[in-house]
C-alpha cells in the first residue's frame, strides 16, 4: 500500500484517469467501497458476496489502486498479495458514470503490472456469475476458469466463478 491521499499529479489530460495507491480508509475511497457493496447486495444476497473492509484492504499486503477523474475517486481494484507466487484480484469496481470507457480494463490491467513486477506466477479472482461483462473482462484478458481456492473452499458458493490468470509461460 501506499500514499495517504489523492493522487499527487491532478493535472493529467481532460478525459484521463489518474492512478494511485491509496489509502481505502480515506472517506471518498470508503463511500466508492460501500457504494460497491450496495451494488452487489443489490444483485446478491449477503450470504453469497465475500466483501473485504476497509481495513482488511489497508493491511500491508494489499496493494489498493484508486482511479480519479478530475479529482473524484470513480474506480478501484486491489491485488491481494496471498502468498510468495499468487495473489487474487478483489474489490474490482467502476462507478455507473465512469462504464463503458475502458476505465475497467486500465484498473486490471495496472494490478496485472504490478503481480508481474512483483514476480508472481499467477493471478486468481472470484466474481459472480451474474457479473457478465465482469466475467467478459477477465475471459478477455485470459482468465481461466478454475476449482475454488484459499479461503473459498468449502464455501457453498453457487453464484461463484473462480478464475485465473498464469503470469508465466
Amino acid at each position: 500500500m501506499a500514499a495517504d491521499g489523492p493522487a499527487a499529479d491532478q493535472t493529467a489530460a481532460p478525459g484521463v484517469a489518474v492512478f494511485a495507491l491509496e489509502d481505502p480508509r480515506q472517506a471518498d475511497v470508503a463511500a466508492l467501497v460501500a457504494e460497491l457493496d450496495r451494488e452487489m447486495l443489490g444483485v446478491y444476497d449477503e450470504d453469497a458476496v465475500y466483501m473485504s473492509s476497509v481495513d482488511d484492504l489497508a493491511t500491508d499486503y494489499v496493494h489498493f489502486l484508486v482511479a480519479r477523474y478530475q479529482g473524484h475517486a470513480v474506480g478501484c481494484g486491489a491485488l491481494v498479495v496471498k502468498d510468495l507466487d499468487w495473489g487474487e484480484l478483489k474489490r474490482m469496481y467502476v462507478r455507473p458514470v465512469a462504464r463503458g470507457k475502458g476505465l475497467g480494463r486500465a484498473i486490471l490491467e495496472a494490478l496485472l503490472d504490478m503481480a508481474q513486477r512483483r514476480d508472481l506466477a499467477f493471478v486468481r479472482l472470484e466474481t459472480g456469475l451474474k457479473l457478465e461483462a465482469a466475467v467478459a473482462l477477465y475471459r478477455e484478458k485470459g482468465f481461466v476458469e478454475r476449482d475454488a481456492f484459499g479461503d473459498y473452499i468449502g464455501d457453498d458458493a453457487p453464484e461463484s466463478l473462480f478464475m485465473e490468470l498464469s503470469l508465466r509461460d
